[in-house]
């Protein structure tokens, strides 16, 4: 037993599930339990594949790549592709999306419960949360890392205390199956490992985990491995630490979420809370704690959470600060530090319903994109294949984002025939016929070498 806790895999496992996990992974799960019910299983199945799985294999495909940043890695398409994506990435995991979510989480578990959600009270908070977050960005030292040190464990406490709550006062009574709304991300009754699948592309840990693999590997290469092959193996061991803590985490806090549909009311097939319909997993994490922990229990989880999206929130914008100063030389890390922080406080305000519902078009163009990259790493070298299979799955990739776009923002609509063509495809009616489009790729890409050698 000594030795595991020695082990230099334990360490950078640790360090890999402090890496991937926050407070944002806790409302995926949690609104997917609240709405499978019964179909819990099958959801958090397909949700873990892209959670969990997925994120770990990015690592271990940078680390077999050899290469030094996500420009790089993606450069293996093309140059200018690599820093498309790079900037596409950063945006998404930083001011666009993951930045202003780890504030409206904090703040739709924390902070509304206790203090209620006037307009004082969000506004207050936001200049406590990023005025911190801007400070500690700025003057990081070994702040952030001291805290999340101290955070990750205690988080991790606290979810146990509440799923042994769950077990003790929750018993075992699923709620009914819902529909969260349209789509394939939402559609628990007719798909609900495909459900899952999708829902899982909202932690959007595997494009984190481009941007974390080189910290992981340098960990790793530490020990004193050198070749990529071993590199790649020795990540993947340490990954399965941080997967089984990951995959734990997500199965019981969806499981709380599918026998605590009582706390809410339905109405048209929606869960209703406060007269609202139940748009994320906030309100869903708030009461459930509240109703298994009581109201300290809930002030516990409510500092423990805040916290952890601070450093969360810190360490994002520290990453894209640096990224974008590589990028651009010219302008300084103190210059971007600013302007992302005011740019996510802004969209702070939106809510994170909001800012959920924004970012699933993108997501739907990613993350296709990404695990394309993260497969071929695995399975070839040949530039040809690369090209080909990312340009065949940039069509459906596009199609799935602008359609997911058009239809929530009901600004215009898609060709009609263009939609039943992407519709009869294989998977096409689970936003999942880019994996035809890849296949072909990954074909011609083959047949083109063949040719051209």
């Amino acid at each position: 037993m000594s030795k595991l806790f020695k082990s230099p895999y334990l360490a950078v496992g640790l360090m890999l599930f402090a890496l991937f996990f926050g407070a944002g992974n806790l409302i995926f799960p949690a609104f997917l339990g609240a709405y499978s019910g019964s179909n819990v299983w099958l959801a958090i199945l397909g949700f873990c594949i892209t959670g969990v799985t997925l994120p770990l294999l990015g690592i271990a495909a940078v680390a077999r790549s050899g290469k030094s940043d996500v420009a790089e890695f993606a450069g293996q398409v093309s140059k200018k592709y690599g820093m498309f994506f790079a900037v596409a990435l950063y945006l998404a995991i930083g001011p666009l999306f993951a930045i202003p979510r780890t504030g409206a989480t904090s703040y739709d578990i924390g902070v509304a419960p206790l203090f209620g959600e006037s307009q004082a009270v969000k506004v207050a908070y936001a200049a406590l949360f990023f005025g911190l977050t801007y400070f500690l960005a700025v003057n990081p030292g070994k702040v952030v890392d001291r805290v999340g040190k101290i955070l990750t464990p205690a988080l991790i406490a606290v979810i146990v205390v509440l799923v042994a709550a769950s077990f003790v006062k929750g018993g075992a009574n699923y709620g009914e199956v819902l529909n969260a709304g349209k789509g394939a991300g939402n559609a628990f009754v007719e798909a609900p490992f495909v459900a899952g699948l999708i829902q899982g592309y909202g932690t959007m840990d595997a494009l984190a985990s481009l941007a974390f693999a080189i910290i992981v590997v340098n960990a790793v290469k530490a020990v004193g491995l050198k070749k990529n092959s071993e590199v790649a193996a020795a990540t993947l061991k340490s990954g399965l630490i941080a997967v089984v803590l990951l995959a734990l985490v997500y199965v019981f806090v969806a499981r709380i979420g599918a026998i605590s549909q009582h706390l809410f009311t339905v109405q048209d097939g929606a869960l209703m809370y406060a007269d609202k319909a139940v748009e994320s997993g906030g309100i869903v994490l708030a009461l459930t704690s509240e109703y298994f922990l009581g109201s300290f229990g809930q002030a516990v989880l409510a500092a423990v959470v805040i916290l952890a999206c601070l450093t969360t929130s810190t360490g994002l914008v520290i990453a894209c600060s640096e990224y974008f100063n590589k990028l651009l030389p010219s302008v300084s890390y103190k210059v971007w530090a600013p302007v992302f922080t005011a740019v996510s406080t802004l969209l702070y305000f939106g809510g994170l319903s909001e800012i959920i519902k924004w970012s699933v078009p993108v997501l739907m163009l990613l993350y296709p994109l990404t695990v394309v990259l993260i497969a071929l790493t695995f399975v070839t070298k040949k530039k040809p294949v690369f090209v080909f299979t990312t340009l065949l799955t940039v069509v459906p990739a596009l199609y799935d984002g602008i359609s997911t776009f058009a239809a929530m923002t009901k600004w215009f609509t898609v060709s009609e025939s263009v939609a039943n063509f992407f519709a009869n495809l294989p998977l096409g009616a689970y936003s999942l016929s880019w994996l035809v489009f890849s296949l072909a790729g990954f074909v011609l890409g083959h047949v083109y070498a063949a040719f051209k050698k």
